[in-house]
């Protein structure tokens, strides 16, 4: 491929940099192959792939993603008035973008992919891999010349969307967009804006990157805000005065705080602009490694003494994916160590440490349960006001030959999700320690995620027990997992307590179906009678480290005593994946 065929896309959609990224996009859409992009907002995901599709000179169809979003919309649907006047003919479908870009042999663009219903998604499965689809009443409708599908996505801790099955993951090929350096965004701004003046820009893009790893912020800024800063910034002055004023009118709708964050939203915004402007003279915020890397790859921990973390993690938003990952989780591991340490020596740093640790625990959670999104049942019903998929086909079916129709006759369709709810107790007497409460956490988080539409309560129990999340209580994720990391691993095994709570919350629950999940090694060293309580649980499952024999027993007779079954798992590191599969059995 051509350097200049690159530039020629560069200079005509002023892009900057991304030479492999359209290399690699280029070489998929010739090759056929169905390409997902995937990046945080504002990395120019959809640029890239509106750019290569239009050089290539192809049709394109856009489709944006939403959870309500159906089937018909990217299939195509029956105009209601010639049906009734000529049957189900072919001039009555009215195709969609789907059909469409078959038809044409173009490109269906879809942005942001993962926020469709997973049974939207699956749609897509035969268009890519016959190139051809069945629509009812019509018939097989098959692709022309060029199709291909190009979509984009959210990483994955962006938990408002879902992930892919992996079945429509096997048929794309894959390109990651992150945030690009910082000369290179600098250029963006200029680019975008027309602003000549370098050390404005250079300013307003080292605060939008600053946002993105500031220990009160969830998603920092992408380099859109930086151009709105320096718009801005030349229409009130261009002096550091005019920045300040600029940000705080550019940056609060383009930041996520984290929901246990110390300060309103301006006050974090005043101390990161404050900060950058004191030292930008300095290279604190250049976007190149300073000092020596003391990271090594080998052993991930070796980054996170306190004596070298501050350096590495001010290169945190440098590391590829696959470092990252890496290093989240040697944080997410040391956390419950470390934590003590940090408390005495930086405050501010233990913030940062922590913010990491939850994405790295988040990430491994989404990891493991695959697509986010419950199947739902399909249910038909007559129409009620407020109502708005018509089941088209049922309904003309009922109408058809009638000379008068009424409501009644108009059948409308709706998905319903199996609602259940599920008190987890978490063992964190004095053997939690280190990897085992971050594993503890990937647990939590998986109930999470899989049960953020329903109820869930979270109970912690060493010597005593501790609720962290009451079954009618909405609290964000992240919080829960932030939880479970600051609890400290002391003291004897209270299974009674745990139990106790766990029991009060289930019956706090509207849903019919309720039960517990008690996480233990099965060793009880105090309390009286957890028999009793588990009993009279509606149903309770025990997940059980191997241990002695005496300990299997009794977690066996937990289970019995309380309907379910016992796990017994030979690490911890299993645990998330035995509740993954016992939540997926119980919706």
């Amino acid at each position: 491929m051509e350097i200049n065929e690159i530039n020629e896309i560069q200079s005509a959609y002023k892009i900057v940099g991304r030479e492999e990224e359209l290399r690699r996009a280029l070489a998929a859409i010739r090759a056929k192959r169905h390409l997902l992009i995937e990046g945080p907002v504002g990395v120019g995901k959809t640029v890239i792939a509106l750019s290569v599709a239009k050089h290539l000179k192809r049709p394109f169809y856009r489709v944006d993603g939403d959870e309500r979003y159906t089937e018909s919309k990217l299939t195509g649907w029956f105009d209601p008035p010639i049906v009734l006047s000529k049957g189900y003919v072919k001039e009555a479908f009215i195709p969609g973008p789907l059909t469409m870009a078959m038809q044409s042999g173009g490109a269906l663009f879809i942005n942001e992919l993962n926020r469709m219903p997973e049974a939207v998604q699956n749609v897509l499965l035969p268009a890519m891999d016959e190139l051809q689809i069945e629509v009812p009443k019509i018939g097989v409708l098959k692709a022309k010349g060029e199709f291909v599908i190009i979509a984009t996505q959210n990483p994955r801790e962006f938990v408002a969307t879902s992930s892919l099955s992996e079945a429509l993951r096997d048929r794309f090929e894959l390109i990651v967009l992150n945030y690009q350096t910082e000369e290179e965004e600098i250029e963006i701004v200029k680019i975008n804006t027309g602003i000549n003046d370098y050390d404005l820009i250079k300013l307003c893009v080292r605060i939008g990157r600053a946002t993105r790893t500031h220990p009160d912020i969830r998603r920092g800024a992408s380099v859109r805000a930086a151009m709105s800063v320096a718009l801005l910034s030349t229409r009130l002055g261009g002096d550091t005065n005019a920045i300040r004023k600029a940000c705080h009118m550019a940056l609060p709708t383009r930041i996520e705080l984290l929901e246990d964050a110390e300060k309103p939203v301006h006050d974090i915004i005043e101390q990161i602009v404050k900060e950058v402007l004191e030292k930008s003279s300095s290279n604190f915020f250049s976007s190149k490694a300073t000092g020596q890397n003391t990271t090594n790859k080998n052993n991930p921990t070796s980054m996170i003494m306190p004596v070298n973390l501050k350096q590495t993690l001010s290169k945190f938003t440098e590391f590829q994916n696959v470092e990252k990952k890496e290093f989240g989780w040697a944080l997410a591991q040391e956390y419950p160590d470390l934590k003590w340490k940090l408390d005495k020596l930086d405050r501010n740093l233990k913030k940062m440490v922590k913010k990491i640790a939850i994405k790295a625990i988040l990430l491994r959670a989404l990891e493991l349960i695959g697509p986010t999104k419950r199947s739902a049942r399909l249910k038909r019903d007559v129409y009620r006001f407020g109502q708005e998929e018509i089941d088209l086909d049922s309904t003309f079916e009922r109408i058809l030959g009638k000379k008068d129709y009424q409501l009644e006759d108009i059948i409308v369709e709706s998905r319903e999700k199996k609602n259940v709810s599920c008190a987890l107790m978490v063992d964190t007497s004095l053997s939690m320690t280190g990897e085992k409460l971050a594993v503890a956490a990937v647990g939590a988080a998986v109930l999470a995620i899989k049960l953020k539409a329903d109820h869930y309560a979270l109970i912690t129990f060493g010597s005593d027990a501790t609720l962290l999340k009451s079954m009618d209580q909405r609290k964000d994720m992240e919080l829960v997992i932030g939880d479970v990391i600051e609890t400290p691993a002391w003291g004897y095994t209270n299974m009674e307590f745990g139990l106790e709570i766990g029991l009060k919350e289930l019956n706090k629950a509207r849903t019919k179906d309720r039960f517990g999940v008690l996480i233990t090694d099965g060793n009880c060293t105090t309390g009286y009678d957890p028999w009793k309580v588990a009993a009279k649980y509606p149903k309770l499952h025990v997940i059980m480290t191997r241990g002695r024999e005496s300990n299997r027993k009794l977690c066996q007779e937990l289970a019995k005593l309380g309907k379910g079954k016992m796990y017994e798992v030979e690490d911890y590191s299993e645990i998330p994946r035995v509740l993954y599969n016992l939540l997926r059995d119980a919706l």
